[in-house]
């Protein structure tokens, strides 16, 4: 990778602050001696209370909201198209979806459930510089709209568009052609949604690696970086918890606060010239 000093600007988003004490201490860990520059914060998580504390005291970590439709229970009162009998959200995005084109999914339950979650966050004294979603879930169609207009009411500037482009190495994994699949289909949803429309990264990178962005693909990341644009690149820090409720994602969290800190990282950003910043900044 050869550039011009200063070229390039990464946003490092850590995402799912706010689900467990272990990734809100991850999270200022990778901020504090590492490259992640800001996170979105679940208004949902077992840990939100947590992870509003540290952010409070943590002024130079840029805060968003992560608006969460999925796994966990909603914040709102009474919004009965997207819960299930058990009291929670659908177990995942791909479920979310097929309810969302079934039209089963009252629109007025979304609003009032992603608003009451950016609330809980204002409510904590923290001003979010942008909005993100759980799996990727505020792309959706018709849900999207909703997240524009909260963004607008709430003087919200910046939303993720989770559009990542192909690269040759995620062809040569004959195992990732799923991810790669939902990737297209994801940055579909991103490209003709009204999120466009707001303040936004050039490039967004990390879908593919997401859950195992050990320190090799993360160098792989980084050395591809696209000249002359902002970009972020989604992470997500953590401890290896076997006794976590969400097990069953897989993620290898402590490798991806290790790679996150490590020296090695910090000097190939900086003999690139890459720019540190964070959604405050756009």
């Amino acid at each position: 990778m050869t550039r011009a000093a200063g070229d390039v600007r990464l946003i490092v988003n850590a995402d799912d602050f706010g689900l467990s004490e272990a990734v809100n201490r991850a999270v200022i860990e990778a901020h504090e001696n590492g490259i992640v520059t800001s996170t979105s914060i679940m208004a949902g998580g077992a840990a939100f209370e947590h992870a509003a504390e540290l952010a409070a005291a943590c002024p130079t970590l840029d805060v968003g909201v992560h608006l969460t439709l999925t796994e966990l229970r909603p914040v709102a009162d009474s919004v009965p198209s997207i819960v299930g009998a058990d009291g929670k959200f659908a177990p995942h995005a791909t479920e979310l979806a097929k309810r969302c084109f079934r039209g089963a999914i009252a629109l007025g339950d979304v609003r009032k459930e992603l608003d009451a979650q950016i609330r809980r966050v204002l409510a904590r004294g923290l001003r979010p510089s942008h909005l993100d979603g759980h799996q990727h879930v505020h792309v959706l169609p018709g849900i999207a709209r909703v997240v524009a207009e909260l963004a607008r009411v709430n003087g919200i500037r910046a939303v993720r568009v989770p559009t990542e482009r192909m690269r040759g190495y995620m062809l040569k994994d004959l195992g990732g052609l799923k991810r790669l699949a939902e990737q297209i289909a994801l940055g579909l949803f991103g490209t003709l949604s009204p999120l466009e429309h707001l303040r936004r990264t050039d490039r967004f990178a990390g879908f593919y690696f997401g859950g195992r962005l050990n320190e090799q693909n993360l160098r792989t990341v980084l050395e591809r970086l696209p000249v002359g644009k902002t970009v972020e690149l989604m992470c997500h820090p953590g401890a290896d918890d076997p006794q976590s409720r969400y097990g069953h994602w897989n993620y290898a969290w402590a490798a991806e606060t290790a790679a996150l800190t490590s020296p090695r990282i910090r000097e190939l950003i900086a003999a690139h010239g890459v720019q540190l910043i964070g959604y405050r900044d756009l």
